[in-house]
């Protein structure tokens, strides 16, 4: 049986602050495995890469872990720029590694599921590619798996009372865009995943706990109920009494159900 292939630190982008890394795994005795890129982010501060889940490969599928700006280095929307330029130096060195680039998905916790479900929506939006390495080739991915990653629509941030509860999601977008949400209704806009919803998104599915008291679970039903008007393939699942994490077990059967109905074809 051939071993697991392992490519850790690869550069994809060199930027001014750094040069931002991935690491790449290949699971033995598959031809072709689709591609589930896991992003590391938390609240827009924190992206360790290293950290990264890679049960996935016990089931068949490829493996990434991305570098990404974060705040207080960068403002928006710089780290989707790097998420982007991410997704474009996988599809572009897909045969060379041996995965398919035509079926790639995006998965995150929290900032990370935020920016998972913003690749999604917004496709190829040119207003968010960047100046990264490939630009003639897509950013699309293929599915999107979105664990807590509101607000999907940052401009729900403006309500008083949204700020008073969710007091450190508001300090961190203030952080990530330079300035309270507010004052920067346009940017908040620019990188909402609501923005993008059409009916070419790809599917996404989306975890919540129903007790979450640090982002608000009513963003992401919002989201959910936008996404299926639009006649996208839509899932969400709340977890009663769970919070903002949870023991991984209890959504693992979950996510690889959606990984493999969505990036497995035929």
């Amino acid at each position: 049986m051939p071993a697991m292939q392992t490519f850790l630190d690869i550069p994809y982008a060199v930027t001014p602050q750094r040069t931002l890394a991935l690491d790449l795994r290949i699971p033995p005795g598959v031809t072709k495995p689709p591609l589930v890129v896991y992003i590391p982010v938390g609240g827009m501060r924190l992206c360790n890469k290293s950290g990264a889940p890679t049960w996935l490969l016990d089931h068949g599928f490829a493996m990434a872990a991305i570098q990404v700006r974060v705040s207080p280095e960068v403002l928006a929307p710089l780290p989707v720029h790097d998420c982007k330029s991410a997704i474009r130096w996988l599809r572009a060195h897909a045969n060379q590694y041996g995965y398919d680039p035509d079926n790639i998905g995006v998965w995150g916790h929290s900032a990370g599921g935020l920016l998972s479900s913003l690749l999604a929506t917004s496709s190829d939006a040119p207003q968010l590619e960047g100046d990264g390495p490939h630009q003639n080739v897509s950013s699309r991915v293929q599915a999107a798996c979105d664990e807590c990653g509101a607000p999907h629509t940052f401009t729900y941030f403006v309500q008083p009372e949204i700020q008073a509860r969710f007091a450190h999601v508001t300090e961190n977008l203030t952080l990530y865009l330079g300035s309270p949400v507010q004052e920067r209704r346009e940017l908040a806009t620019l990188v909402s995943p609501a923005t993008y919803i059409s009916a070419k998104c790809p599917p996404i599915f989306q975890i919540h706990g129903e007790a979450d008291n640090i982002v608000p679970i009513e963003d992401s039903i919002a989201f959910h109920h936008a996404l299926l008007a639009a006649g996208v393939d839509s899932t969400i699942r709340t977890l009663p009494n769970i919070g903002h994490g949870w023991d991984a077990a209890l959504t693992r059967d979950d996510i690889l159900s959606f990984f493999s109905r969505t990036l497995r074809k035929g």
